[in-house]
């Protein structure tokens, strides 16, 4: 079963008396990712949304029912539609739909969602969707054509998390201090090589001053002789 990434890049909250709060969300086909369709093209083509609602919990309800649907649309002048496009329609719990409600109006969008989608027909293969060879290459492929809705069997959200600036700040100083620690590593090599190097040009001159001295005495050794003579 193809697992199938989106990410959102806009988001807008619906509210109406007597009606449920949606969040809608336009998306696209998550980077790097790519679902071909029966009638041609791919899905990371398109514009697509994502309208997400708050589930009434029931009595008796079966956890291995589908979340919601994913609808493929074709360019419809009538209804508006320029293009063709797609839907996901996904009903999260009152507790999961709070949190993702709260990232929203904060100002700040999912990361990423993930999409397990089409009819189930065994533990790894379902109906609509799923994979087929395009081109020589296993690629994730829709049957929008014989399926135009899928049911969506799973649904899962990356929602990002800020770090508040009192609790960065620690790791600021921390980075800051081994940046220090770094940087009093690097003179003290420093300082080290320039001992060294001190030491071994100090050993040089004085066997060069030895050499000269010693010629020197052999010179004036030299004349001596010379004199006796």
């Amino acid at each position: 079963m193809p697992l199938v990434a989106f990410t959102p890049t806009r988001a807008r909250l619906v509210i109406e008396p007597g009606r449920e709060t949606i969040l809608v969300m336009q998306v696209v086909v998550a980077k790097g990712e790519s679902l071909d369709l029966a009638i041609g093209g791919k899905l990371e083509s398109m514009p697509g949304s994502l309208r997400i609602r708050e589930r009434r919990e029931g009595r008796g309800r079966n956890e291995n029912m589908p979340v919601g649907t994913m609808v493929y649309a074709n360019a419809d002048e009538e209804a508006g539609r320029s293009a063709a496009t797609f839907q996901i329609n996904v009903a999260l719990s009152a507790a999961k739909f709070d949190v993702l409600l709260r990232i929203a109006i904060s100002g700040q969008l999912p990361s990423k969602f993930f999409v397990h989608a089409g009819e189930r027909i065994s533990p790894r293969e379902t109906r609509g969707i799923g994979y087929a060879m395009r081109g020589g290459a296993r690629a994730k492929f829709w049957d929008n054509k014989g399926y135009r809705t899928l049911p969506v069997t799973n649904f899962s959200v990356i929602l990002p998390i800020a770090v508040p600036e009192a609790e960065a700040a620690p790791f600021r100083r921390h980075r800051a201090l081994e940046q220090s620690l770094s940087a009093n590593h690097q003179v003290g090599e420093l300082a080290d090589e320039f001992a060294v190097f001190r030491g071994e040009t100090k050993n040089t001159l004085m066997a060069v001053v030895s050499v000269v001295a010693v010629i020197g005495l052999l010179l004036i050794f030299i004349n001596l002789l010379l004199i006796i003579k």
